[in-house]
């Protein structure tokens, strides 16, 4: 199964003012637990607490890598109009490290970005979300800035478990004219993963924002839910902000993906 065909068919059809319903703590903690139990190889104990909120494990290999690769998905999340999203786990390594996509079709071709990374390094987890960030009312499927969604709780639980993760977000040429990508901590303190991410992007030609260079920059996460969890953990996380021509570009998207391949070798080797 072609892991980017199956993300972009998902993806596809999440719209402004689509279908979102917030998750009660429960729900929450179901899909979290359950991405647990998968993490542990307890698939039976996964399913169960799935299955209770209406979601799944499937497995499949995937067509790109040939890894073998988890889904944990609504059983129905094509016409259930909950908007919880889906996570998908590396089968052939230990799970080690994470890539978020907080706001697919939003920021557009973020999705796929989170799949050419996840593709890229072993022992990856893909956290997506499920709805447009404008889906819902007052804002509650923006999962980057709420913590009573599925997202955060499956992020908050990888992190938890001292993962590490990369969020991948988009922003327009007019929100900050003449760069090319934001990279920051969010709310923690910049790390050599920072430093690192940064040149390797510059390095690729990219011109880059280090947000702890230039205070009051936008876009640098600081208010970001999972990025404030992380911090107040000491777990290292990277929020990586790129223009859209880097993102829409499968050439310059594909260099991004092999700088933040890089961030995420130097987190495995440690």
């Amino acid at each position: 199964m072609d892991l980017a065909a199956r993300v972009g068919a998902f993806t596809a059809d999440l719209l402004p003012g689509g279908r979102y319903t917030a998750p009660d703590r429960a729900q929450r903690r179901a899909v979290a637990d359950g991405v647990l139990g998968a993490l542990d190889g307890r698939t039976g104990k996964a399913g169960r607490a799935l299955a209770r909120v209406g979601y799944r494990i499937t497995e499949f290999t995937e067509a790109s890598t040939g890894r073998r690769v988890a889904e944990i998905a609504a059983v129905d999340d094509i016409g259930d109009g909950r908007g919880w999203g889906r996570i998908y786990l590396d089968r052939s390594a230990r799970p080690t490290w994470s890539v978020q996509v907080p706001h697919p079709a939003s920021d557009a071709h973020t999705e796929a970005l989170g799949v050419e990374l996840f593709r890229a390094v072993p022992g990856g987890v893909l956290v997506l979300a499920g709805a447009h960030r404008r889906a819902g009312a007052d804002g509650c499927a923006d999962v980057a800035h709420r913590s009573d969604t599925v997202f955060a709780a499956v992020v908050e639980a990888l992190t938890g478990r001292g993962l590490p993760g990369i969020q991948v977000h988009g922003f327009r040429a007019a929100s900050l004219p003449g760069r090319d990508a934001v990279v920051s901590s969010g709310a923690g303190r910049p790390g050599p993963a920072a430093e690192l991410t940064a040149a390797g992007l510059g390095g690729a030609g990219l011109v880059v924002c280090r947000a702890w260079r230039e205070p009051g920059v936008p876009l640098a996460g600081t208010t970001n839910v999972e990025g404030r969890f992380a911090a107040g953990l000491g777990v290292p996380w990277l929020h990586v902000e790129l223009a859209y021509g880097v993102r829409a570009e499968p050439a310059r998207r594909a260099v991004v993906a092999g700088v933040l391949a890089e961030t995420v070798r130097g987190w495995r080797a440690g």
